[in-house]
């Protein structure tokens, strides 16, 4: 009888989830050890789980990115390794005085991750300093690093969210500099700041990490998975018609859509009851719609019924669809 690998202590919502093809990854010889024969379908790559919404049963080969911490400075560019914890490169790039992420700091996950849904917070996204993204083809047991532009980033989307080749992410190099411009867009960000008229990188990535810790729950003590929607993106004409409506509704422009405005999905959920609604132990998180969470026991199919709920009921009100950021598998 082939051994089951319990998944639960390897995603952030903490649902019970399961395989029986497993590799543990901790270095470049251990993808390479990856089988040959694996179609794309077949294979899941799994690291910190913060971004998932497991099924019960994963009938796929797991491959996990184990945690560790690997950060070098190669060819003026900061390279690290997949499985190195995201807050940990920020905390080591500021403690270098290297500017361009500390507005992300305390995002959950991997820097293998970061790329995947080009992760992004208070103006800055990954896009802004990345260069290149190595990957592993085990297939072909070759590397490959695709440019910034081959990366097709855009609004938490990048090629490697929705593609059918067989990679996994290895490393990545970032463009980090100690003369960067700091961004002070996000007006919460600008006034956590309001008394530091020249704040450094690490001042910045400081003040992210109290409005993130003041508004979203610790994994390790209430189960979640960050943000589970996006925030909509739609066309100007219906935000016309809504701000009509709703005169306390934000919009923010977009660099490279003159036609299109983002909002506040969490804006959108909290307007339609679900900030802090709980149907069993799955519910939003009661300081923050955005986010939901296992309460003890929740299964993937409580919080995806949840989710749908939201969803249709967001549709119903506003004439919006939600698109999930957490990937269900």
């Amino acid at each position: 009888m082939s051994r089951l690998h319990n998944l639960k202590k390897f995603n952030t919502l903490a649902v019970d989830s399961s395989c029986e093809r497993y590799l543990s990854i901790q270095s470049l010889s251990d993808l390479e050890s990856l089988p040959r024969d694996l179609k794309v379908s077949d294979m899941l790559v799994l690291a910190g789980g913060s971004n998932l919404l497991l099924s019960p049963q994963i009938n796929r080969f797991v491959a996990h990115i184990k945690p560790r911490d690997h950060i070098e400075v190669v060819d003026n560019l900061v390279v690290a390794w997949a499985g190195t914890s995201w807050h940990e490169l920020v905390v080591w790039a500021v403690s270098h005085q290297l500017g361009g992420i500390e507005n992300l700091a305390l995002i959950p996950g991997t820097v293998g991750a970061a790329p995947i849904q080009n992760i992004g917070a208070y103006g800055v996204e990954l896009k802004d300093v990345l260069v290149w993204v190595e990957i592993y083809n085990w297939q072909t047991g070759g590397y490959h690093r695709l440019s910034n532009e081959e990366c097709h980033f855009s609004y938490r989307h990048s090629i490697f969210r929705y593609h059918d080749r067989p990679w996994v992410i290895s490393r990545i190099g970032l463009d980090l500099r100690p003369n960067r411009p700091v961004n002070l867009s996000y007006p919460a960000l600008r006034d956590k700041l309001t008394r530091n008229k020249k704040p450094s990188y690490a001042d910045i990535a400081k003040a992210v990490t109290e409005i993130r810790q003041s508004k979203l729950p610790n994994p390790k003590e209430l189960p979640n998975a960050g943000s589970f929607f996006k925030n909509p993106i739609i066309d100007q004409d219906l935000a016309h018609r809504l701000q009509k409506k709703y005169k306390d509704m934000s919009f923010f422009n977009l660099d490279d859509k003159q036609d299109m405005v983002k909002t506040s999905a969490a804006w959108l959920l909290e307007k339609c009851g679900f900030k802090g609604k709980r149907i069993g132990d799955a519910g939003f998180y009661d300081k923050h719609a955005l986010i939901l969470v296992n309460h003890g026991k929740a299964s993937s199919e409580d919080l995806q019924n949840l989710s749908r709920a939201a969803k249709k009921a967001v549709k119903s009100k506003f004439g919006i669809t939600l698109e999930e950021e957490v990937r269900i598998v």
